[in-house]
């Protein structure tokens, strides 16, 4: 009997951000993707991150909402404490993953040519 291995994961991407220390010395942050939705149309969860590089490993959820609209979640006590603005605060993990998109753009969905 073969033993199943678990998926790898989908991507690392390091980014420089300010660090953890009081002077915000730049520092790099790794962003490991844990999961994502197969059908990232559907409402709830999208993708998942796994943040490594500051004083604790952090993650962020990206979710969409019915209405079609994008809500970013994060662990760390920073948007933790902003989290009473409803969303409206994007702390220093989620803007550098959300600034890394904006070069990419959005990205195109393949649809399977048919044969005629």
């Amino acid at each position: 009997m073969t033993a199943t291995l678990p998926k790898p994961s989908f991507a690392l991407i390091t980014l420089i951000l300010p660090g953890p220390d009081r002077k915000r010395t730049p520092a790099p942050y790794h962003f490991r993707i844990t999961y994502r939705n197969p059908d990232p149309a559907d409402p709830g969860c999208v993708m998942t991150w796994e943040v490594l590089g500051g004083r604790e490993t952090y993650q962020i959820a990206l979710e969409r909402t019915a209405g079609g609209e994008h809500v970013w979640h994060c662990t760390c006590p920073d948007a933790i404490y902003h989290g009473e603005n409803r969303h409206a605060y994007r702390c220093k993990h989620v803007q550098g993953l959300t600034g890394l998109f904006d070069p990419i753009g959005t990205p195109a969905r393949h649809l399977k040519a048919s044969a005629a």
